[in-house]
């Protein structure tokens, strides 16, 4: 008995042992695990001070449950002293602040503190400007610049009379009144150091030009962001010379790419080629690099990126028929990334119940809001944008953009990828390739068998402009059988096409109008009218799968960036695997225009999105996702331009031998640098519903002989609201 009692109190004291063993592992959940400090909701391993100045840091304990009650301690008081949090800088030097978790000394953060001497004293200050008259309600961008620059550049802006002009803290003058006022500017550091100068407010005109830069305003060291300028009104050449203000803390080249080189503040100003007198500054602040964030552990998942089934090749590096020239650095990119975060990237197929166009949509938003998404990343086209929003199956990304994008990605697939605030897009490669959206393709058999001078040569040769269009047009058709044409497509795309070549956006996000009214866009759609009246027009339709120009009837076909950007609609498919030799030339541009103002559109097209309604284990979230694909492209376009051997015009070059027939031709699309492309959103409004709006208006003009004037008026309401729901009231 006495041996029973004794094995029973064994067995309650081993259960008491194990339930209070259990209990326990409930209370380590909570303890601390690390610490992370902090400034405005940054993490920060790094920050400089001035001797004398102070600065309030956060330590945050994780996990959330754990106690937030933290140590503080200066590794040397003599450089510098901490507080709860509180930073003081003593001297010049370097130390380490260090935040322990209080119930667990040994999780704790370090953050290296600079101590930099006082800056210079102040000796001078001088205000830049572009213009010295600003228009009654506009306004006109001062800066200053305090001399030497390791002075303090804060300065107080001042207007003698704020009934004709004001001045915000910024530099930002506003015309109130017409008159004459004086704004004078004060070195903070040193009030008696000033600067003034005197601005005309006139009455505003329509036509006074200015340059209006869009783009981001914020840029981190060694990092970059392009900046987008347009000349308003839009009769002016859309061609500009870039230049910084202080080159030490931030350059651009001459495509508008600003790169951060320390911290502070810079202006960067775009100047007309056509009238240097005609100017704009955008500021811009250099942020210093944060302190690099870890990599997620994704134990083995597997990122399923979907993409049309024939067409998987383009998407995966590792694809036998993978034919770009970005497939080794891309490779290496790809299991950088793999091994970095522990997953896999994978491409695969969408199902043959999405095959495209309204099915692959519908179905993407069915299995997004049902919580069914099959894949993480989709290839999709800005033209859905807004179908794919409102139906749930495209993931907003912005926050994701700003946190790990650099600021990779151009203004014009940005702003395609825009919709009410949010950001769609996945970015690309930042390196540069062909920039080419829009033109016209042409058969190379049939100008050879008609003797005609190839297309390219005469725009290579400055001789594309409307008059010179015409002329060929005329030749050709005279040259052609009883069922051909020299003209196939839509008209609309002819006129899009041509008035943007011309330098004007029919759409103007600065202003939110549209210039349809616009001479040049009168004269293209007068122009198109007559050569339909005189020569007529093949089969009217989106793309060179239609009859007339498939089967070599027509000379021109209007083309989109599917004709550019991607192998799988390339001859193989279209032109009876390969037969049909082709070539480009962008649209002819305006009398009034020179090849030197040519532009081409750049919006958006293919591109990627990120999935919403995906299932992620515990250890996976979006944001992983985002960040693994965006480092993969990222740390391409890094080992690209690494290369020895790399060189963007012969990729350019490259690119276009692959697709093109004639010689002539690829100069003509390598002529477009990103510096001449032109952001119209016209093609994307409405999820590209207003183009087919403008196209039934186009036609029932040019087919139809309808009023030009009279049919617009009707389509341009609706037009702004679109305009307006997209980039916001003007």
């Amino acid at each position: 008995m006495k041996r029973r009692w004794i094995a029973l109190l064994l067995i309650f004291t081993l259960a008491f042992v194990f339930v209070g063993c259990k209990k326990d592992g409930d209370d380590n959940k909570n303890d601390p695990r690390s610490v992370e400090i902090s400034i405005d909701g940054t993490k920060i391993s790094e920050i400089t001070l001035e001797v004398g100045e102070d600065k309030t840091v956060v330590a945050k304990v994780k996990p959330d449950a754990a106690s937030q009650d933290i140590v503080w301690e200066s590794k040397n008081p003599a450089i510098a002293t901490v507080d709860n949090g509180k930073i003081t800088a003593v001297a010049e030097g370097e130390t380490d602040i260090i935040a322990k978790a209080k119930a667990k000394d040994s999780v704790q953060a370090k953050l290296k503190v600079i101590v930099v001497g006082p800056p210079a004293d102040p000796e001078s200050v001088e205000i830049v400007y572009t213009k010295t008259t600003v228009p009654k309600g506009g306004t006109l961008d001062l800066s200053a610049i305090v001399l030497p620059e390791d002075a303090r550049q804060e300065v107080e802006w001042e207007s003698d009379n704020p009934l004709i002009a004001t001045v915000n803290d910024r530099g930002t003058v506003t015309g109130i009144d017409i008159g004459t006022v004086t704004i004078t500017v004060k070195v903070k550091a040193n009030p008696a150091l000033t600067d003034s100068i005197e601005i005309e407010v006139h009455e505003a005109h329509a036509g006074d030009p200015e340059v209006k830069i869009q783009g981001e305003g914020e840029v981190q060291v060694g990092s970059t962001i392009t900046l987008m300028a347009m000349i308003v009104p839009d009769y002016y050449s859309q061609r500009v010379t870039w230049e910084s203000l202080n080159p030490s803390i931030a350059t651009v080249d001459d495509k508008g790419v600003v790169t951060g080189l320390k911290e502070g503040q810079v202006w960067i100003v775009a100047t007309s080629v056509e009238d240097p007198n005609i100017q704009g500054m955008h500021p811009v602040v250099v942020k210093p690099k944060p302190a690099p964030i870890p990599y997620p552990d994704l134990q083995g998942y597997e990122i399923i990126i979907m993409a049309a089934p024939h067409a998987l090749h383009e998407h995966d590096p590792f694809s036998d028929e993978y034919g770009s020239d970005d497939k080794v650095a891309k490779q290496q990119a790809w299991q950088e990334v793999q091994s970095l975060m522990n997953c896999e990237l994978k491409v695969i197929g969408y199902p043959d119940s999405a095959p495209w166009g309204q099915a692959r949509i519908d179905w993407l938003n069915n299995t997004a809001t049902t919580n069914q998404a099959e894949c993480d990343i989709f290839v999709s086209t800005t033209e859905w944008l807004i179908q794919l929003v409102e139906g749930g199956a495209a993931h907003d990304v912005l926050g994701y953009y700003q946190k790990y994008g650099q600021n990779a990605m151009s203004p014009g697939l940005k702003g395609a990828s825009t919709y009410k605030g949010g950001l769609y897009s996945l970015i690309y490669p930042p390196v540069e390739g062909l920039t080419v959206d829009k033109g016209l393709f042409y058969n190379v058999n049939l100008i050879e068998q008609l003797q005609l001078t190839s297309p390219a040569k005469k725009f290579n040769d400055g001789e594309w402009s409307f008059s010179d269009f015409k002329e060929y047009v005329l030749e050709a058709n005279s040259r052609l059988g009883e069922d051909m044409s020299v003209l196939s497509g839509r008209p609309v795309l002819y006129y899009m096409g041509m008035v943007n070549s011309s330098g004007v956006p029919l759409a103007n996000i600065v202003t939110n109008t549209v210039n349809f009214s616009h001479p040049i866009a009168v004269d293209t759609v007068n122009l198109i009218k007559e050569l339909y009246d005189e020569v007529g027009w093949g089969d009217i339709a989106w793309d060179a799968s239609v009859v007339s120009f498939n089967e070599q009837r027509s000379i021109f076909q209007s083309g989109d960036y599917w004709f550019i950007n991607t192998d799988n609609r390339w001859p193989k498919d279209h032109w009876g695997e390969g037969t049909t030799r082709f070539g480009y030339v962008p649209y002819p541009y305006h009398d009034s225009k020179s090849k030197d103002d040519a532009m081409t559109t750049g919006i958006g097209g293919a591109c990627y999105m990120q999935a919403n309604g995906r299932q992620y284990p515990a250890h996976v979230n979006s944001e992983y996702v985002y960040r693994a694909f965006t480092e993969m492209m990222l740390k391409t376009a890094e080992k690209i331009k690494a290369d020895v051997t790399y060189d963007p015009e012969q990729k350019m070059r490259n690119a276009a031998m692959n697709r093109l027939s004639d010689p002539e031709s690829v100069d003509a699309i390598i002529f477009f640098t990103s510096d001449r492309v032109l952001f119209d959103p016209m093609y994307e409004l409405g999820g590209g519903t207003v183009r087919f709006t403008l196209a039934t208006a186009i036609e029932d003009v040019v087919v139809r002989g309808e009023d030009y004037a009279e049919t617009i008026a009707e389509i341009q309401p609706d037009i702004i609201t679109a305009l307006v729901d997209v980039y916001g009231s003007s």
